[in-house]
């Protein structure tokens, strides 16, 4: 099996079940929330990969479930209720400078 690098640094996974559950977030969506992220973290110099997923199993109440990962950026889990939120994640996902 062969391995190829990645063409993207950081990655940030949203988990789409989420928002289906009853005590899910009540303003806030995978799609808008994925474009938010996109618009506000690609000002960084990385080259950055959104997805949306299924259940990852950390179903936080009232909120979506987020992680995020990548070089230069430790592994986090977040816990997204309102718009707020995906500006925090957004700026959270840049790397520090090296």
């Amino acid at each position: 099996m062969d391995l190829e690098p990645a063409r993207f640094t950081r990655l940030i996974l949203l988990c789409t079940d989420c928002e289906k559950r009853d005590n899910g977030p009540k303003s806030l969506t995978a799609k808008a929330a994925m474009r938010e992220l996109k618009h506000k973290a690609s000002d960084g110099p990385d080259k950055l990969k959104l997805l949306r997923t299924r259940c990852m199993g950390l179903c936080p109440r009232k909120a979506m479930a987020a992680v995020v990962c990548g070089d230069g950026v430790p592994p986090a889990t977040a816990a997204l209720a309102k718009d707020d939120d995906v500006h925090a994640l957004a700026l959270a996902s840049v790397p520090k400078a090296r």
